[in-house]
Formats: structure tokens, sequence, C-alpha cells
């Protein structure tokens, strides 16, 4: 894959898979750690480079991809070297059609045992899930071939090797299976290299792209989990050199600029977690119920979309609804849901289209969501109510009030974020600044990343996320730290968030990057303002400066000494207190 190496190089028998390789870049671009520095990466990289159609480019590129499997996995013109690969063939039935020893030996830990014919079942639920949803992208089509990745005993997860549709294996590879054709109709292969020739990595990657020993020993590092400035460590390098160093082998993967850069990955989040389709229709991850859980109710609406809903507290209570942020789902801890009952309120928390179970708008905005919400509340029955909004939701609530008119008889906003993040020379953006930049700049890496993160979801990996989140607001961290049941709570919104669709967060992320500009002239109910005046996410200056610019006049403004962006964790008694008082 460098320039030192001819095609008969590439081609010769024994060379290790591109997989590994893959894996080690995969593996950086996935941790939360390195996201910064990737960023940083594609400013040096992409300085004064124009990003070619990502469209086109991709097409490029994953056929290169796929060219480069399969000539690694292609054997000596006459079959008789010893392969560097091992192979299983699985029928449309998921029953194994043919499979040699290696990859019986390989795949055995993680299967029920395994033989000609018969069916090829996991032990573990996640692996089968996840080898379903590839295999069943394999057979729709997908681009190239895909990485198959499995969860280990340790919660870890590595790349075993490659899922491809049977027939676009190379010739010499089908040659060697002895199977009828309607066997082969709808067949998919599993491809891996062979385990004891991929043995030391970093002499495997100097052989296959022709890296430094510097460069191979980063790569391995790097592969194994840690961050750069961890590998850095490892290593006794500087972090400039090991920037340098990585530099290189995005170089010599042929990507040395911005638009390859940001296509390489998305390549590899495409190929390498196809698990959208794990369980149920349209790709959904459901997050796990736990015992007393409130199920989730649904409102149709007239083109047939779904707005998807809880209710807390008490059927025949004072109504009132909730917005929750962009990164929370209608899932709220249980302290939050007693106190809803113990204050006399029917507590409706809804989700916004893209949003945890309800159904994608890609053509939202401020006010089609108003329009959604009204057919929404006259399906409850709701002729007055008050309406809450938390952080990101503030714009959604105040367009919605507006186009409902005296129907909203209260506005509550908490932690209300209505613009995109400030930052300043002594006040860093942190993660949710960088996230905003980099849809800006570069939307594709920015799908890609929530690509991997949704098929990444568990609770360990969301876990480190939601601290980075607040990582700008200590008074939240301490919260949270200190709240092992919000801590639970707030990781089980997220992955609810995204279980089915990240859709509803960009296409939400975007409308803020296109500016917040609200028509407000029906606006009746009173609003009312709460805010942490430690709040490091939305400052309170910042939102302050916001309302102004948006012509609101609050009827009352409270603010929290000490408390930061989740406040209204800590202090949801005295807000429903100041709801039921109406």
């Amino acid at each position: 894959m460098s320039g030192s190496k001819s095609v008969s190089e590439e081609r010769a028998p024994g060379r290790p898979d591109l997989a590994v390789a893959l894996d080690a870049i995969y593996g950086y671009a996935t941790d939360p750690e390195n996201w910064e520095e990737m960023s940083s990466l594609l400013d040096e990289i992409g300085a004064g480079a124009d990003i070619e159609p990502v469209a086109e480019g991709m097409r490029a590129h994953l056929s290169r991809a796929e060219s480069l499997a399969q000539r690694l996995h292609e054997t000596a013109p006459d079959d008789t070297a010893s392969p560097a690969y091992c192979h299983m063939v699985i029928g449309r039935d998921l029953r194994v059609a043919d499979m040699s020893e290696a990859a019986r030996e390989m795949l055995a830990p993680f299967c029920k045992p395994l033989r000609a014919g018969g069916p090829l079942l996991f032990t573990d639920p996640e692996n089968a899930a996840r080898f379903r949803a590839l295999a069943a992208s394999v057979t729709q089509g997908a681009v190239g071939p895909v990485l198959l990745r499995l969860v280990l005993e340790d919660g870890e997860e590595a790349v075993f090797g490659y899922l491809v549709a049977e027939a676009n294996l190379p010739e010499p590879l089908r040659r060697r299976f002895d199977l009828p054709a309607e066997t082969r109709r709808g067949a998919i292969a599993f491809v891996a290299p062979d385990r004891e020739a991929a043995g030391d990595a970093t002499r495997m990657y100097r052989e296959t792209f022709g890296l430094t020993p510097a460069e191979a020993r980063l790569a391995a590092h790097l592969k194994d989990g840690y961050s750069l400035k961890e590998a850095a460590a490892k290593l006794n390098v500087s972090v400039n050199t090991a920037r340098n160093q990585i530099k290189s082998v995005f170089e010599k993967l042929g990507v040395n600029r911005q638009s390859d850069l940001i296509r390489h990955l998305t390549e590899l989040s495409q190929l390498a977690t196809y698990i959208s389709a794990a369980q149920g229709e349209g790709g959904e991850r459901p997050v796990p119920a736990a015992p007393g859980d409130v199920p989730l109710a649904f409102v149709e609406l007239p083109d047939g979309r779904r707005l998807a809903w809880r209710g807390y507290g008490r059927r025949d209570g004072l109504p009132v609804v909730m917005f929750p942020s962009s990164v929370s789902s209608s899932y709220i801890w249980s302290e939050e849901a007693e106190a809803a009952a113990r204050f006399g309120l029917r507590y409706i928390v809804v989700e916004r289209p893209g949003t945890g179970a309800s159904t994608a708008d890609p053509d939202l905005t401020f006010e089609s969501f108003a329009r959604d919400f009204e057919h929404f509340v006259d399906a409850l029955g709701l002729d007055t109510f008050h309406l809450v909004a938390r952080s990101s939701a503030s714009p959604f609530a105040l367009t919605a009030a507006a186009r409902l008119g005296p129907r909203v008889r209260l506005l509550m906003l908490t932690s209300a974020r209505l613009g995109v993040p400030e930052g300043s020379r002594t006040k860093p953006l942190g993660m949710l600044g960088a996230f905003f930049s980099n849809l800006r700049r570069y939307p594709w890496l920015l799908d890609s990343t929530l690509f991997i993160l949704r098929a990444k979801m568990s609770r360990n990996f969301i876990r480190p996320l939601v601290y980075k989140f607040f990582e700008q607001s200590p008074a939240d961290v301490a919260l949270i730290r200190s709240t092992p049941a919000l801590e639970a709570a707030m990781i089980r919104c997220t992955m609810e968030t995204i279980a089915h669709t990240y859709a509803g967060l960009l296409r939400e992320s975007q409308l803020y990057l296109d500016g917040v500009s609200l028509d407000l002239a029906g606006l009746a109910a009173p609003i009312l303002v709460w805010h942490g005046e430690a709040d490091g996410v939305v400052p309170i200056g910042e939102m302050k400066r916001r309302l102004a610019e948006l012509g609101i006049e609050p009827a009352e403004m409270r603010s929290f000494p000490g408390d930061g962006h989740c406040f209204l964790n800590r202090h949801y008694e005295e807000i429903f207190a100041r709801l039921a008082a109406g």
C-alpha cells in the first residue's frame, strides 16, 4: 500500500490480511479520547485543501478497499501453496456449508460446536446479533467486504476477518469450495488471516504497509487501545513525535489529504460496524428494560410518522409536557418520577423526530416540530398544559408555545441552550464545542463518528462520554459522580437517544449551526427561566445574551449558585412545586 510495494508483492501468498492494519486506525478513531486529537490532525493535513464531493470519493475508496482485500486473499495460480487465510461459507439458512479447520478453531470459543451442515450458533447473544446484521448487510448488497468484530470475554472487541458475499470472492478461493449452485445462491463467506501468521503485529505492519519500526510500534499500541498520548508515553517519545508518526501512517495508507482521511475513516466505520439492523425492524438496538420501567407509548402523525413518549406521575394530575435535550430520551430516573407523582403532576416526556423511538424527519425544523406537537397534544386530549424544556430543547419549546398560544399556560426553560456553544481564550470549547466545530467543517467525519458511537453502544462505552460532555462544568461532574442513580439514568438516556437512529441529533445540531431565528408572535405563556450559575456547558451570561437577541423577556428568572447544567437533577422538587403552583 505504500509507494514502495509493487502489485506482485501485494499479491504474494501469505501476505497478512488488510483487516489487521485497518483495525489499528479504526481503534484510534473509535476512542473518544482521540477525537480532539483527530480534529487537530484533520486541520494539519487539510490546511488549504478543498474537500471533494464525498459520494464520488466514497465509491472510489470502497472499490479500492475491496480490490486490495481480494488481492490479499488470492492464492497462488497453481493452488498448491498453503493458504494464509481460513474460511467458512454460510448458506441463507445460516447453516455451515463449508469450513476450514483453522476457522473452526478460531470461532470455537464463541460458537456452539461447529460442523458442516449444522447451524452457526453463537454463545453470546450480542455476537449473534452482530453476525446476523452483518450477514444481512452483505446479502443486501453492501459495498465491499465488511469487517466482523466480536465481543471477547473481557467485554473488549476484536476484528476477526471479513464477511463477503460468496459470489464476490476471488475465483481461486471459490474453486476451493465444492458446493452445489443452490447452496451458493445467497451464501456469504467468512474469510480471515491465519492467526499464527498474524501473531507479530509490528512485523506485520512493517511488511504489509512499509512502516518504519517506530511507526509500526505506534500502530500496534493504537490497536491495543492506547490514546496517542498514552502510546507516546509508553514508547518514550514526545506527543509531537507520535503525531508526526501517525500522520506518516495515514499517508502510507494512501490518505495524505484531508478529504482522503475523512473518506478513510468513514469507510472504516461503515465497513466495521454494520450492526444497525441487529434487532427488529428499522435497525433499532433496544436498550434492555429494567423492572418497573415505564413503557413507551406512541402517537401517530398524519404522514405516518410516530412520536414516542412516556407518562409519569398521576394519570389525573396537572398535565405537564417536558421536552428533553437532544441527547436524552423520554426516560427519567426513578427519584424524579416519584417526585412528579407526589406533586400531583401528569408528567409527559416526548421524544422529538429522529430521537429515541420517534420516527426521523429529514426536513425537521423548529416550526415543523411545532406542527407535530400540536397533533400530539390533540391526540392526548390536552386542552391546556404546562410546557418544560431542558437545554437544547428550548427553541423547540418556544416555537411550539408560540403556535399553541393560550393552550400553553406556562413555559419553563431550564439550562436553556439557544445557540451554538461559544468559547474564549480562557475557556476552551470542550467536547460539545468540538462536536459543532466538526459538524460545520467535517460533516462526513461527524456522521462516521456517530455511526461508530451507535455501533459500539454499551454502558461502559457511553459512561466516559457522559463525563466528557460535562468536562467544562466541574459542578456537574461532581454531582454525577456523587449520585450513582443519576449517572445510570444519564447513560440510559444517551443510549436510548441513539438506539434507533442518530438522525435527530445530527439534524437538530444542524439547525443550531444554521442559526436560531424564531417567530414568537403567538407566544402567550409567561416564561420562567431557571439556570445554574456554575453551568459550564451553557454559561449563564451566554444564555441571557441569547434571550435578549431573541427579544425574550422572562416573567421570572432564577439562578442557582454553585449549580451547573444539571441543577434540575438536584432541584427537581422545587421545579415540580413551581409547576404545580401555576
